[in-house]
């Protein structure tokens, strides 16, 4: 039985992973009542952490300063990454929810962000936000929404990153892979032309396999503190871990 604390943690975790969570799911594999399930989301939406929904609960954006934001993973790992990022630089971060947390994070520093997607540049581009925004432009590439091709290459190449900002689907000590051959090449050109290279992984994605790979240069990886042995050499930002057994909720029960 879980405590209250550990079920919000988990369920903030699941929002992360999956964008939406349901309800009914959740309270059957956490063996808990619906009503529980439900005394947990308003509270954690009190908190500004997640958004509800009919049937469930989805992911939002926390303000900066949202009462309990720390008690989200991304949150935490965004705040331990602000402080090596300086204002004006320019980013090259991956189409993921973790660059809009960190572009809230960074909201006392404006920066430029480079991105392929251009459903990034408009989680981006809010008012209330300070940063330059610069879309690759491009074919877009229906199966990863990201644009491509040789003109949005040379949007790079104009305005080559500082920092390179990357979530993968999996990692190893030497390499990032994703479901998608493109996202894989963004990787490829984003770290070559970056000085330095962040790697964003919960533990959860140190084990998983996807098909298309890029060699990484020398990163910062961001990640749980319960490392695999094989990443002991690499230069680390830890948050506290969630046990594995808290995360091994069955997908099928969140199909939307």
């Amino acid at each position: 039985m879980y405590m209250a604390h550990e079920r919000r943690q988990y369920i903030l975790r699941l929002l992360e992973q999956r964008g939406r969570i349901r309800s009914a799911a959740l309270a059957r594999e956490l063996g808990v009542t619906d009503e529980t399930i439900r005394t947990d989301l308003v509270a954690l939406q009190t908190k500004g952490l997640l958004k509800r929904v009919h049937g469930g609960a989805e992911y939002t954006v926390p303000a900066a300063t949202a009462p309990q934001a720390h008690m989200r993973a991304d949150v935490a790992m965004a705040r331990l990454l602000a402080p090596h990022i300086s204002r004006g630089s320019i980013i090259y971060a991956e189409a993921c929810r973790f660059t809009r947390v960190l572009a809230t994070v960074l909201a006392d520093k404006p920066c430029t962000f480079i991105t392929p997607s251009p459903q990034q540049a408009l989680h981006l581009a809010p008012a209330s936000l300070p940063h330059s925004i610069i879309g690759t432009g491009g074919m877009l590439d229906k199966d990863s929404r990201l644009c491509h091709g040789i003109i949005a290459e040379q949007t790079l190449q104009g305005t080559p990153p500082q920092i390179a900002i990357l979530q993968p689907a999996a990692l190893t000590p030497t390499s990032a892979s994703y479901h998608n051959p493109v996202p894989a090449r963004w990787a490829e050109l984003a770290t070559q032309y970056a000085t330095h290279t962040f790697v964003v992984a919960p533990s959860a994605n140190l084990y998983a396999n996807a098909p298309f790979s890029c060699t990484l240069p020398a990163y910062t990886l961001i990640t749980e503190d319960n490392l695999p042995a094989e990443f002991a050499h690499v230069p680390t930002l830890t948050i506290p871990y969630i046990s594995a057994d808290m995360l091994s909720a069955n997908d099928d029960d969140f199909n939307f």
